[in-house]
């Protein structure tokens, strides 16, 4: 089965005469709001080119007196073209058609309608009756034809409103029972450009390989002859492009990787590859799978990914992202898990000779043992230790006045970022990952003693700098993974530009 889903537009039907035009327009004048709207031929013409009146003044004057006679007066540029395409030898004729009109009586009052360009004089629904004639003599053998129109109730309903056209078109399509099997052929060129583009993604989201969109030139009446076919692989690609630029911008790697990953499968196109390195990269990072991030990424992250600090900063970015998507708890998880990840890092290597792993029921878990400990931190052991065990466990409470006591106290006092996390964040982090409550993003400042994304972002930032004793001046600045996602950007947009 066959189906062929057309717009139409105002200049779908054009005169090849105004001979008629006066004696049927007087018939109907009053109906018009006393306006001529007189024939005009488009500009820069020869007197072979057809005449151009308003759609719906159109169908008011021929559609409601069309007689063969007068319909020999009208002339059809697009869809002869695409009736010749479809009737071509070899290509079997469509079974059904859908007309797509417009009708927006409801959008302008009679105060717009006596203006001549108003949008209200473009609506092809008093066409319908020319439309019918048209069918009939060129698809005698079509099975059904079905008219459909797109009615806004108000302004902000219009049909320019690129939103608004999506669901009328959506709700008129959605009214037919139509064979999901059956092969479409589109033509959407007609109409505003909110309608085509609503008609394309509708199609193509209902029938996706089965689509074939049928397009020709409605301005040049020599190109208009030559309607083609476009197969909506193309089109299904220009726009999944859009999609996966779209999930770039919300850092949805994986969700880009999903789309474009079809196309990448067998191709050896370089950039298709680098993109999909790329994409490899980004969905690893976005996992916090940071040391597979830095071994896909080089060279490039060797020296960076060399230092015990580096991970940290890249989890601390992680939640900067995970704040933007909206993942309130995530982004409190990554900011605290940074900067307490980083601690642990820096015990690691700091009191490595008091490192041992000795607890059988937690292998993992290095603890500190009264082995040539610093003087300065007794206080700090006797204070913490284990009863059982004799040892301090590297986590929580413990880990946080560890690093308390490993530093002079003016040094301390004097950092007040690094003051809040070891105090009221470690307290809020404990409440909320206890808890069944909702996150808002207020919550996540308030857990960092912040008010703002700035504030959190520049208290985060602080405190991993005390602990390392780098000097980066943003978290985005100290994450590797900005550049693959700006290499990622460009490399997507070249790809584009060049379908």
């Amino acid at each position: 089965m066959n189906i062929w889903i057309v717009t139409t537009g105002s200049s779908d039907v054009k005169l090849k005469t105004d001979d008629n035009w006066g004696t049927l327009f007087k018939k109907v004048r009053s109906q018009l709001y006393d306006r001529r709207f007189v024939p005009t031929q488009p500009p820069n013409t020869d007197e072979n080119e057809p005449f151009i009146v308003p759609a719906r003044a159109m169908g008011m004057v021929y559609g409601s007196q069309l007689t063969d006679e007068y319909y020999q007066d009208l002339h059809f540029p697009l869809l002869d073209a695409f009736s010749a395409k479809l009737l071509e030898k070899g290509r079997t004729n469509p079974d059904q058609i859908i007309l797509i009109m417009t009708d927006q009586e409801a959008v302008f009052d009679e105060e717009d309608r006596r203006v001549e360009k108003s949008p209200y004089w473009q609506d092809t629904c008093t066409l319908k009756p020319i439309f019918e004639q048209y069918f009939n003599k060129n698809f005698p053998q079509v099975q059904s034809i079905d008219y459909l129109e797109l009615k806004p109730k108000s302004k902000d309903e219009g049909l320019d409103n690129w939103n608004k056209a999506l669901f009328l078109v959506q709700q008129a399509l959605s009214s037919l029972d139509l064979d999901k099997s059956a092969n479409f052929y589109v033509s959407h060129q007609a109409g505003t450009p909110a309608i085509s583009s609503a008609v394309q993604f509708d199609c193509l989201a209902k029938f996706g390989k089965k689509v074939k969109f049928l397009v020709s030139n409605e301005y040049e009446e020599k190109l208009a002859e030559k309607g083609d076919f476009i197969e909506s692989s193309t089109y299904l690609q220009g726009m999944q492009v859009q999609e996966a630029k779209a999930l770039l911008s919300r850092y949805d790697y994986l969700g880009v990787e999903r789309i474009l990953k079809l196309y990448w499968k067998d191709s050896s196109d370089p950039l298709l590859l680098e993109i999909r390195d790329l994409l490899d990269m980004a969905v690893q990072w976005n996992f916090a799978k940071f040391e597979d991030f830095s071994v896909a990424r080089g060279n490039v992250a060797k020296e960076r990914s060399n230092q015990w600090w580096w991970m940290a900063y890249e989890a601390a970015y992680l939640g900067v992202i995970r704040l933007r998507q909206g993942n309130t708890v995530e982004a409190l998880f990554h900011s605290f898990r940074a900067v307490e990840g980083l601690i642990k890092k820096w015990a690691l290597d700091k009191y490595k000779p008091q490192i041992q792993y000795s607890n059988s029921k937690q292998p993992n878990t290095a603890y500190i043992h009264d082995v040539n400990l610093p003087q300065n931190l007794r206080y700090w052991f006797n204070a913490n230790r284990s009863d059982r065990y004799n040892n301090v466990g590297l986590f929580g409470k413990s880990l946080f006045t560890l690093l308390e006591a490993s530093y002079p106290k003016n040094q301390w006092e004097q950092n007040v970022d690094i003051q809040v996390v070891a105090g009221n964040t470690i307290e809020e982090r404990n409440v909320t990952f206890h808890s069944l409550h909702g996150l808002q993003e207020n919550d996540v400042f308030k857990a960092w003693n912040t008010a703002n994304r700035e504030q959190w972002e520049a208290r985060v930032l602080g405190c991993l700098n005390f602990v390392s004793q780098q000097k980066f001046v943003s978290l985005k600045s100290a994450s590797l993974m900005v550049k693959v996602h700006d290499e990622l950007v460009d490399a997507i947009a070249h790809y584009e530009l060049q379908k």
